[in-house]
């Protein structure tokens, strides 16, 4: 099975926060930040990744060393919390999505940005602690497997049919509505309920509710064709 490896890079963190501000990407926590980090949001925005460096790099430093221990304590415990359930929650995205897990290595940067995204083209992931120590555990596994999920999507099914009918905003809501599925496929897993973001739940419970209908012949690619199909019927995001 694939590894998983967890750790602390400020630059890597530096990205994540520069990548908050210039990016129409999902995942912020904006509001459990505190005042001092969103004021450096806000110095950052528009600059590019070494501009913003420049204000980053001395700040997360510092932060680094006014929390090392609590730092190094997750990205310790993210280890320790995969290692455990990582086989597991590989071997049913397996099963989930009909395709084998294709990279050998997965890296988990922790961050301090509350902002959790990933690079299809890295295959990294980026976690933070979230706001209640009691859940982090369990976020992190569900982060995981969610993110794990995007990565068999663009791997396997974004640019073949019906998928590559969509565009840009259509595939995103797609992609990000299908980790329903981590609440009804993974019942031996500790995860976190998977609810994301907002402007997506009208169009993933559309998802679910054509899953449950058709629970006996569950299929990841019918599930995507009647996703796709929806979308494109109805014209939600559309383009023209």
């Amino acid at each position: 099975m694939p590894e998983t490896f967890s750790d602390y890079n400020i630059e890597k963190d530096a990205y994540n926060w520069r990548a908050a501000m210039n990016s129409s990407t999902n995942g912020r926590w904006y509001e459990t930040m505190s005042e001092e980090d969103r004021n450096i949001l806000s110095q950052i925005k528009w600059l590019s990744q070494e501009d913003a460096n420049i204000i980053l790099i001395p700040f997360l430093d510092k932060k680094y060393k006014d929390n090392h221990e609590e730092i190094n304590d997750a990205v310790s415990q993210i280890k320790i919390k995969l290692d455990t359930q990582k086989d597991q929650i590989l071997k049913l995205m397996e099963e989930l999505t009909k395709r084998p897990i294709f990279n050998e290595k997965f890296q988990i940067w922790y961050t301090t940005c509350k902002r959790w995204p990933y690079n299809r083209r890295t295959w990294e992931i980026w976690t933070f602690d979230p706001p209640e120590k009691s859940w982090r555990l369990r976020a992190w596994s569900c982060g995981f497997a969610h993110e794990l999920l995007h990565f068999q999507t663009h791997k396997y099914y974004e640019n073949e049919k019906p998928m590559n009918l969509l565009n840009k905003q259509q595939f995103n809501l797609i992609k990000e509505s299908l980790t329903f599925l981590l609440n009804h496929e993974f019942p031996w897993v500790n995860l976190s309920t998977d609810r994301w973001y907002p402007q997506h739940q009208e169009y993933r419970k559309t998802l679910e509710d054509y899953r449950l209908s058709c629970w006996d012949r569950k299929d990841f690619e019918d599930l995507i064709s009647f996703g796709c199909n929806y979308i494109l019927k109805n014209n939600i995001l559309s383009e023209e």
